[in-house]
């Protein structure tokens, strides 16, 4: 469903129709996915800064309150869109895995016997002399296997890599900001107490100045109208010195509560953007299998350096791609939804160990993905919760608040 129309929705505005997109909130979740979402919420829930926290009655921070609510639902939309697709594509190879093991014993005999012509001319490719490699076999069949990604997919990585150590910074300054603040918040208020201790002190030592006064007034019959008004003239100046700086210290701890709040609020939404950049990035290694992007594009490389000494020899690359084309064509008696899948991985279909971790492989990725679309949808939710119990709780600005809702549902 869209944002706008979700609200209006919420609101009782239009009819309860079928939403346009189905973002699984109702769905029922794995463990896996159960406990980082708890652990997120918690952790939300957690955090020192609520809506209360800033002032909702102000234009500006309503506004750019509401836009970052937009911001993070847009931006959880199009994690999901992507998600959602890398894990239908590895939810149709697996299908595809468990129609290869439901065919006959004869049917999968004749795939296996294809399969093994590839295996075979590749093995006498292997006998010639070549350029010592500098890549293991199952890294080459890995990365050939995902050749038309790879490009992609190292830019897509370097990119995330970068954009998470750039929130990491932001994290990081923003936390040290927040610690200024507190300090200078202490020191206002070590302010304002000082200058109340001092109006208690002038207002002591004048009533102490008022009675000694007196005392001589009344025993030694002297003249103290100018002390007394020298005493109230201190006193005056004392209590006006003592409130301003009071009144002073109590605005600069105002503004810097609000400082604080708006920082802790920052820090929050950059946190939400540090763990998704990190649960996509964490699926971007476990799908390749490396540990950073540097990684990968060595692989890369070494993995071009042998695909050019492999194809030394235009028979054997002929005959390489007759087998495969066999292959195929057996293959396309059977509904596969990627055969090129196991083309380009002949030894999964003669070797049922290699088959079955790859099928392990593909359901450690497709956990992955559902882990985050599960974590982006609950961002989601909550997100569109928080719109719409600002709109019910504040009526009078239902209509600047759907206004901006409708601002980003334009550029959706």
């Amino acid at each position: 469903m869209r944002i706008f129309d979700f609200i209006l929705e919420k609101l009782g505005f239009i009819d309860d129709d079928d939403d346009e997109l189905d973002f699984g909130i109702g769905m029922q979740f794995n463990d896996d996915a159960e406990e980082i979402t708890e652990e997120i919420t918690e952790a939300l829930k957690r955090a020192p800064v609520k809506r209360s926290d800033i002032n909702i009655l102000d234009y500006r921070e309503r506004e750019l309150y509401v836009r970052d609510k937009c911001e993070q639902m847009q931006a959880a939309i199009e994690d999901i869109k992507g998600q959602k697709e890398e894990y239908e594509r590895v939810t149709s190879r697996l299908a595809d895995i468990d129609e290869i093991s439901a065919l006959s014993v004869s049917q999968y005999n004749e795939i296996e016997r294809f399969a093994g012509n590839i295996e075979n001319i590749e093995e006498e490719d292997r006998r010639y002399v070549r350029p010592p490699s500098k890549i293991t076999e199952s890294q080459y069949r890995e990365m050939e296997r995902l050749e038309e990604e790879i490009p992609d997919a190292l830019k897509k990585m370097r990119r995330e890599e970068e954009y998470q150590m750039t929130v990491k910074r932001d994290l990081n300054l923003l936390e040290g900001e927040k610690g200024a603040l507190a300090y200078q918040r202490k020191e206002e208020k070590e302010r304002a107490a000082n200058a109340k201790a001092l109006l208690f002190i002038c207002v002591f030592v004048a009533v102490l100045a008022m009675a000694l006064l007196f005392a001589l007034s009344f025993t030694l019959k002297f003249d103290v109208r100018m002390g007394y008004y020298a005493v109230l003239a201190f006193l005056g100046i004392a209590m006006t010195v003592a409130c301003v700086t009071y009144k002073n210290a109590q605005d600069a701890q105002l503004g810097t509560e609000r400082k604080i709040n708006r920082a802790i609020n920052l820090q929050n939404t950059v946190k939400i953007k540090y763990v998704n950049a990190t649960n996509l990035i964490d699926f971007y290694y476990s799908k390749y299998n490396v540990n950073n992007s540097y990684e990968l594009n060595y692989m890369w490389e070494k993995y071009l350096e042998e695909k050019k000494a492999r194809n030394h020899s235009e028979e054997v690359a002929l005959k390489l791609s007759k087998a495969k084309s066999e292959l195929a064509k057996e293959l396309g008696k059977y509904r596969l939804n990627d055969p090129v899948f196991f083309i380009n991985g002949p030894n999964m279909l003669t070797d049922d160990e290699v088959m079955q971790e790859t099928r392990r492989a593909l359901m450690i990725q497709r956990k992955k993905l559902k882990r985050g679309i599960d974590f982006n949808n609950c961002s989601l939710e909550m997100s569109k919760n928080e719109i719409e119990n600002l709109v019910k709780e504040y009526p009078k600005f239902s209509g600047e608040i759907l206004a901006i809702v409708s601002q980003y549902e334009e550029d959706s």
